[in-house]
């Protein structure tokens, strides 16, 4: 019996054996299960990561978005140094900048220059770091004066010649004058020695110079073809022509076409009105007709209501008349036209009074015309332009050189506290100066560009008043004749 109860617990024995061993080994195969500390410690860790990550991969895109200057614009628009932003002008531009990062900014300088070199050993990468942190604060302050300069030098008051009435008054000079000329037979009577219709010319030419100057000018002539004779009537009342057409004055061939019409036949005043009427319908702007005669109308016409027709047709305009040497019955019909034409009347019994009844013109003194050498920008006004000009474009250099100082100094900073091998100092100073280099290379160009500005405004300035001397003394000459 004790036999049978020994073998039943052996077999006992070692049927528990094996079940301890099999739930061995199905436990270690199984997870071991992890306590909430370590779950939280897990995410933690992970979160640092990926926020390291974050600011290294922000940190790496803000250097990179530093400007590369192309044009003095884009210099004028960079942005400043995050630790130099508050920097005054004074700082920016003070001679005696150091070649060094100011102190009160190296702690954070360093931490920040230490994240990035962990990421990045490219010399032109750390450059644009250098920058994004040290860069010139007033640039735009600085540059942009330059940028937008222009000499203001006073523009030289030159009155242009303008016509007076017989009050003394000025007188609007129209934009489009219509000289219409009697080139009727009587004009080939002399008067004072010369024909005249000499005197006539002589008068119209000194009119023309000086109205051509403001204004559009044609040239009539009526009475020119055909004979006195009955016979010639026809043809002589029915030839109106616009012998120099309405545009631009040139003198020499005006006064070509002036010399060629010869004095011979009838005097058709009123076709002549209405014939310059009809030639100038469509014409908008002031229109002022100058008639020169020495008689009335012998073709049948009414040159007073052509005269008022004309006038009433469009604003601003009028018929002067020029009675030369007529006689009563000539200048009561000679003033009715200029009357009824909003024109004046003026009487002439001379080459003289001829060329002032035409225009009474203002001209500047002798005195005036030399007292404008001293309106010419030459000595001090331009002296003062180009200086304001060099003074704007140092004050930008100075800048620069400034900032190049800081970068260096950066750059030997970095190199001190190892944070960057000698080799890689050398790199960064060589990119250091080649930034400067180009910066002030933008500047100089842009100086020198303002300083032709400058020479090319004075020239302009110069040749206007050379120009308007001589075109005044030259009318004035006209004038005298």
């Amino acid at each position: 019996m004790k036999n049978y109860l020994l073998v039943a617990l052996l077999i006992v024995c070692t049927f528990l054996a094996g079940c301890s061993k099999g739930n061995e080994n199905v436990d270690s195969e199984l997870p071991v299960e992890q306590s909430p500390e370590n779950e939280v410690k897990q995410d933690e860790e992970e979160q640092n990561n990926q926020m390291e990550e974050s600011l290294d991969k922000s940190l790496l895109q803000n250097i990179s978005s530093v400007e590369n200057v192309q044009t003095v614009e884009d210099l004028a628009e960079l942005s400043p140094g995050s630790l130099t932003s508050e920097f005054t002008v004074e700082e920016e531009t003070s001679m005696w900048a150091k070649t060094e990062v100011p102190s009160e900014l190296r702690p954070v300088f360093l931490s920040e220059m230490k994240e990035v070199v962990k990421h990045t050993e490219d010399p032109a990468m750390i450059v644009k770091a250098l920058n994004y942190y040290l860069g010139g604060a007033q640039y735009k302050e600085l540059v942009d004066p330059l940028i937008t300069y222009h000499p203001s030098f006073t523009e030289p008051l030159m009155p242009e010649p303008y016509e007076m009435n017989e009050e003394g008054e000025r007188t609007k000079h129209p934009a489009k004058a219509l000289i219409l000329l009697d080139a009727s037979s009587s004009m080939l009577l002399y008067a004072d020695g010369r024909l005249k219709m000499d005197t006539a010319k002589s008068a119209v030419k000194s009119f023309a110079t000086a109205i051509g100057q403001k204004s559009e000018v044609s040239l009539y002539a009526y009475g020119h073809k055909g004979t006195q004779s009955a016979s010639d009537i026809t043809l002589s009342c029915g030839t109106i022509e616009e012998v120099y057409p309405l545009g631009e004055f040139k003198e020499k061939e005006f006064n070509s076409v002036l010399d060629n019409v010869k004095a011979s036949g009838w005097t058709p005043l009123a076709e002549a009105i209405k014939q310059a009427g009809i030639d100038h319908k469509d014409t908008t702007e002031d229109l002022t007709v100058y008639i020169v005669s020495d008689g009335a109308e012998t073709c049948g016409g009414d040159p007073i209501a052509e005269a008022k027709a004309f006038a009433q047709g469009k604003t601003g305009r009028h018929v002067n008349v020029i009675g030369f040497q007529v006689d009563k019955d000539a200048e009561s019909q000679l003033k009715a036209v200029a009357e009824a034409g909003n024109g004046t009347y003026m009487a002439a019994n001379s080459l003289e009074e001829m060329t002032a009844g035409i225009s009474k013109i203002w001209l500047p003194s002798d005195l005036d015309l030399v007292g404008l050498v001293y309106a010419k920008p030459i000595g001090w006004p331009k002296t003062t332009a180009l200086t304001t000009v060099s003074g704007y474009a140092n004050k930008a250099k100075k800048a620069i050189k400034v900032e190049n100082n800081r970068l260096i100094g950066a750059a030997k900073l970095l190199k001190d506290e190892a944070l960057v091998s000698d080799s890689q100092q050398e790199e960064l100073i060589t990119f250091i100066n080649d930034q400067k280099d180009a910066y002030q290379k933008l500047i100089d160009d842009l100086e020198e560009e303002k300083r032709k500005l400058v020479e090319d405004e004075v020239d302009r300035i110069v040749k206007k008043i050379d120009d308007y001397q001589a075109r005044m003394k030259e009318l004035k000459k006209q004038n005298a004749k």
